[in-house]
């Protein structure tokens, strides 16, 4: 085996890690679930989870991380929030829009976004944008329209600022390059 493929295996292998490390982060921070009065969609740790993720691994991995996450929840492992499985219910849309925001928000680090604070932050609400878009689409399904923000965006935002401002601390403090 020469050099070059020995180092290229191996950072096929690190990739592969860092993509199961994902998943695994993913359906632990999952299980931080509570609810809101009234809303039929969970607080959970997943959101914050994305955010990390794709400030940290970029955009292939994160994406990685993510779909192969939604992949095994709706395959039968239960590793959504609450130990779920792959239900077709009102946080449907929330997956498809985490998945959305790894790719936004992994193609922004891997520009540069994850140096500073404040373009961390700025990848993170375009992540955010891409979830709540998403979430709020499937929750439609779901819930009366005149009710949807109510229900599905605005209990969600200062959490959502929270979680966004630990994710771009917490890169910019530990994880520049």
């Amino acid at each position: 085996m020469s050099i070059k493929s020995l180092a290229s295996s191996q950072d096929i292998s690190a990739q592969i890690t860092k993509v199961v490390l994902g998943v695994f982060a993913l359906a632990a921070l999952a299980q931080i679930k509570f609810y809101l009065p009234l809303s039929p969609v969970p607080v959970t740790g997943q959101t914050f989870g994305v955010a990390l993720l794709s400030l940290i691994l970029g955009r292939k991995l994160a994406v990685g991380s993510v779909a192969s996450y939604i992949a095994l929840g709706f395959a039968g492992l239960p590793i959504f929030a609450g130990f779920q499985v792959g239900l077709m219910g009102p946080t449907v849309g929330y997956l498809a829009g985490m998945l959305l925001a790894s790719f936004v928000v992994g193609g922004l680090s891997d520009r540069g976004f994850n140096q500073s604070f404040s373009k961390a932050l700025t990848a993170t609400y375009a992540g955010s944008a891409c979830v709540f878009t998403f979430g709020l689409l499937g929750l439609s399904f779901f819930v009366p329209t005149k009710e949807l923000l109510v229900l599905g965006l605005f209990p969600f935002l200062a959490g959502d600022l929270v979680k966004n401002l630990v994710a771009a601390t917490i890169v910019t403090k530990f994880f520049k390059s």
